[in-house]
Parts: structure tokens; sequence; C-alpha cells
């Protein structure tokens, strides 16, 4: 297997968001990856960044949300684009894992019709909620004829225990991370939103944007459990530090 890390585009917001501690005249300029794997039984998408219309109209696509997370970037570089710099068409990725189905994370969604998508039974509940949206859901992302398959628990997606989606709630209720292993390899954790920045991990800081806090530091708990038992890596949601130091580790590589 092959991990690739893109990067859809970058969102400014107060850093205090995040870090309920910062100044409030700070701000941050936060990657919003997405994750192509490949795998000798079929190509799995993590997350599908922004719907690339957001460069066009961002309050037409997120409403007021749009001045809290304004995005930087062009069209050039959504999750349709990444795909075609590694030669790879949509058509071929055989699974989407949403981590949640927020704005940044399920925009792209409808661009892979022919995938079975692994979502959880909770999230898609709870996007479904007249009362969600605008509130980091939007129907326009992931409302349309796609293959959802409804998970309630662990997932391993080809048996083997190389991907295994894992429930991580708290950011959202049905909120999931991917674990990737490879042999004679460090696994690999893609935490979403469950640890945006490398200070939700480290210092078990609770950010502002969370539907259960509580929830959320109980999964942090069980994520550096799981990080020591395997040793693994983890990959931060928007940590822009991180993101600037992947270039070298010697398992992921980048596309800009």
């Amino acid at each position: 297997m092959k991990i690739y890390a893109m990067s859809c585009c970058r969102l400014k917001a107060r850093k205090r968001i995040f870090l309920p501690q910062a100044d409030k005249d700070i701000f941050i300029e936060l990657p919003i990856p997405a994750f192509l794997i490949t795998h000798p039984h079929g190509d799995v998408l993590f997350d599908t960044g922004p719907h690339p219309d957001l460069f066009k109209d961002a309050f037409g696509r997120w409403g007021g949300l749009a001045r809290d997370f304004q995005p930087i970037g062009d069209e050039s570089i959504g999750i349709l684009s990444q795909l075609k710099k590694m030669d790879c068409q949509p058509d071929g990725i055989r699974y989407v894992v949403n981590s949640h189905l927020h704005f940044d994370h399920a925009g792209g969604n409808q661009f892979f019709p022919e995938a079975t998508f692994l979502v959880s039974k909770k999230e898609l509940a709870f996007a479904k909620r007249p009362e969600n949206e605008g509130r980091g859901y939007f129907k326009a992302d992931w409302d349309h004829p796609l293959n959802y398959q409804e998970l309630e628990g662990k997932f391993d997606i080809y048996g083997d225990g190389s991907l295994v989606v894992t429930p991580m709630p708290g950011h959202t209720p049905g909120h999931q991370i991917l674990v990737v292993r490879q042999k004679e390899q460090q696994a690999i954790i893609l935490s979403g939103d469950s640890v945006p920045l490398k200070e939700h991990y480290q210092n078990l800081v609770v950010s502002r944007n969370n539907y259960d806090n509580e929830q959320v530091l109980e999964s942090v708990k069980k994520l550096q459990t799981m990080v020591d038992s395997e040793e693994a890596f983890v990959v931060h949601g928007h940590d822009a530090e991180q993101w600037a130091e992947l270039k070298k580790h010697h398992t992921i590589r980048l596309s800009f």
C-alpha cells in the first residue's frame, strides 16, 4: 500500500476556535486534507475535502460559516485535481471513508458515484436532522444518490487488518478514524477531527467546535492507548506544522 496526503485547500480561522486560550486576534491557516490509500484489493479515499464550487461563491456554499472559516485556494486544488495528479480516476475509488460529514470533509462526495461510502450510522442520522443544516452540515455535500454503508462499530475494510475504520466520537456523534497497517511499517492513524492539532492530542486541549467535549476527551484517551499499543503515527486533521513535516515521513507521500 501507499498513502498519499492531498491538501484540498486551506482555511483561515481564529486560533481560539481550536485553542480556546489563544488571543482572539490571532488567525491560523489550516490544511484541509484528504488521503488516498492504494491497496491491492482497491483504492480507498479518506475524506473528500470541500466542494470546488466553494471557490466561486463561499457564502453561497457555506453561508455564515464562510466568515469563520475563510477558504484559501482555487478549484485547481480540489479533490479531483489532486487525484488527477496521480493518474487516479474517480471511478477507480472502491471505498470512501467519511470521518464525518462536515463541509470540509465530505464536500467532494458526489464525485465518487461508483464507490461504497463507509459512514457511521449515527453520523448520517445526525446530518439528516433539519436543525443541523448550516451548522457544519450541508445537504449539498452529502445528500446524493450514493452507496452509503452505515457502520455501527469497527469495520475491517478488506478483512486483513490493513485498513480498519474505528469509531472516535465527540467532535460529531459519528466521527471515525482510519487505522492503516502495513507489514514491517509503522501503523498510521488518520485521525480526522478527533485531534485536529497536536495540542489536542498531547495536552488534552478541547476545541470550541465539538458536539460533546466529554466524549472528545474519552476518545482522545482511547486514541492515546491505541497509539501506545501499536507505536503508531498520528496524522492530525488540520495541523499546519505537521503538514509541513509530513514530506519527511517515509511512508506518506504528499501531493499539493
